[in-house]
């Protein structure tokens, strides 16, 4: 390999660097926002947003829960009763 070789590879990795740091720098302000939020962070409320979803599912569904077994008590006291 010549000194001109040698010169030629050591200026393309210097470019091919140059634009994966370019690269980096930019997936970067995607991923963690440039004065706004970033992918990570709107990823992560839609996550939250999803599990309080399901904690609410559960909550109504207790709930009408409860209320169907208070009207079957009732039902049941006051068809003893009369």
């Amino acid at each position: 390999m010549t000194d001109a070789e040698r010169d030629a590879l050591l200026i393309r990795l210097d470019e091919r660097t140059k634009a994966i740091q370019e690269a980096l720098k930019r997936d970067f302000a995607v991923l963690y926002g440039n004065g706004k939020p970033g992918l990570l962070s709107r990823v992560q409320k839609i996550e939250d947003w999803q599990a309080a979803k399901q904690h609410h599912y559960g909550l109504i569904a207790a709930v009408l829960g409860f209320i169907i077994n208070a009207i079957g008590v009732l039902y049941a006291i006051f068809k003893k009763t009369t």
